[in-house]
C-alpha cells in the first residue's frame, strides 16, 4: 500500500511544517510538498528524504495546488493520497488508524475527528438529507467510524479509485468551498465518507475566533472573505450541490461576514471585498479575484 500524503503551503512556519512532515515520514508515507508562496524560503534539505517540494513561485489556489499534487503522487504509484494544510497537527501513528479501513480498488474515503487548534473546540464533519438541509456531526464518544457528507479537505485520505470516478479538485473556487463541492460530487457518485474517531487532527481555521455566545465567528482578512462569499454563488451553479445547502451557506455567510465588521478595524476594506464578492458570483466569475 503506498500512502502520498499531499501537503499545500503558503508563507507557511516552517517549524510547524517540519514536524507534520516528520511524522508523516515516521508513518512510512511519501510527502509532496506544493508551495504556493510568490516569494518561496523552502529547501528540500529541510525536510525528511522522502519529502518531495514543489516550488511554483505563484499562488495558484488550493485546488490546483492539490491538483499537481494528485497528478505527482499518481504519477510514482500512489494508492492512497491523504491531504493536510501546512497547520495541521497530528501525532505519530495517526496514517495507520486513519487508512486502516481503505481498501484498495475501491472508492472509499476515511477522515479524522478534528479539533480547532486554538480554544480546542469540535470542528463538526456535515450531514445532509435528502432536500439538502445540513446537520453538523461530531461523535467523540463513539469510537465506530461513522457516515458523513462534507468534511475538511485536511486530514482526509481517498483511495486512487476515488479521483478516477470523481476527478480532481474544482480549480474554480480557487480556495474557498474547494473540499466542499469535491465531496458533495463524491456524494453524488455514491463514494462513502467515514470520519474514524480513533485519528485525532488539530487544526486552524482563520486568523483567530471571536465567541458570541449562540456562535464562534471565524476572523478572516478580506480577500478570503472575497472568495467565501463569491464561491457561495458557484455553488448554485453545479447541480450535484442541492438547492437549500448552497442558500443556506450564502444565508450563513452574508450574517457571519457582517458581524465582523464590528470587530475590524479596516470595515472599508472588508466592506469592499463583500460588494466585489457579490458582484463576481452573481456574474459568474471564477478562478483568482480579477485584478
Amino acid at each position: 500500500m503506498n500512502i502520498f500524503c499531499i501537503v499545500v503551503c503558503y508563507q507557511p512556519a516552517v517549524a510547524k511544517l517540519h514536524k507534520l512532515c516528520t511524522v508523516l515520514a515516521a508513518d512510512q508515507a511519501e510527502v509532496i510538498l506544493v508551495d504556493n508562496t510568490e516569494s518561496p524560503q523552502l529547501d528540500e534539505k529541510q525536510f525528511p528524504k522522502n519529502c518531495i517540494l514543489m516550488t511554483l513561485g505563484v499562488n495558484v489556489g488550493i485546488a490546483k495546488a492539490q491538483n499537481l499534487g494528485i497528478d505527482a503522487a499518481i504519477a510514482s504509484g500512489a494508492d492512497i493520497i491523504v491531504f493536510f494544510d501546512q497547520d495541521s497537527t497530528i501525532t505519530p501513528g495517526f496514517l495507520p488508524i486513519l487508512t486502516a479501513s481503505l481498501k484498495i480498488g475501491s472508492p472509499e474515503i476515511t477522515a479524522p475527528l478534528c479539533f480547532d487548534d486554538g480554544d480546542n473546540q469540535a470542528l463538526p464533519s456535515v450531514r445532509l438529507s435528502k432536500l439538502g438541509s445540513s446537520t453538523p456531526v461530531h461523535i467523540e464518544n463513539n469510537l465506530e467510524p461513522y457516515a458523513v457528507d462534507i468534511v475538511i479537505s485536511s486530514g482526509t485520505a481517498a483511495t486512487k479509485d476515488v479521483f478516477d470516478i470523481c476527478g480532481s479538485f474544482d480549480e474554480s473556487f480557487f480556495i474557498d468551498f474547494v473540499d466542499t463541492e469535491w465531496c458533495l460530487r463524491c456524494r453524488s457518485n455514491n463514494i462513502p465518507i467515514l470520519v474514524i474517531p480513533k485519528a485525532i487532527m488539530h487544526h486552524r481555521i482563520g486568523s483567530k475566533s471571536i465567541n458570541l455566545g449562540v456562535m464562534t465567528l471565524l476572523v478572516h482578512n478580506p480577500l478570503r472573505c472575497y472568495y467565501q462569499l463569491r464561491n457561495c454563488f458557484l455553488l448554485f451553479r453545479k447541480k450535484h450541490i442541492p438547492f437549500l445547502f448552497s442558500v443556506r451557506q450564502l444565508v450563513s455567510l452574508l450574517m457571519s461576514r457582517l458581524l465582523l465588521l464590528f470587530f475590524v478595524n479596516n470595515r472599508l476594506t472588508y466592506v469592499s471585498a463583500y460588494l466585489s464578492a457579490l458582484r463576481d458570483g452573481i456574474r459568474g466569475i471564477a478562478g483568482p479575484k480579477p485584478l
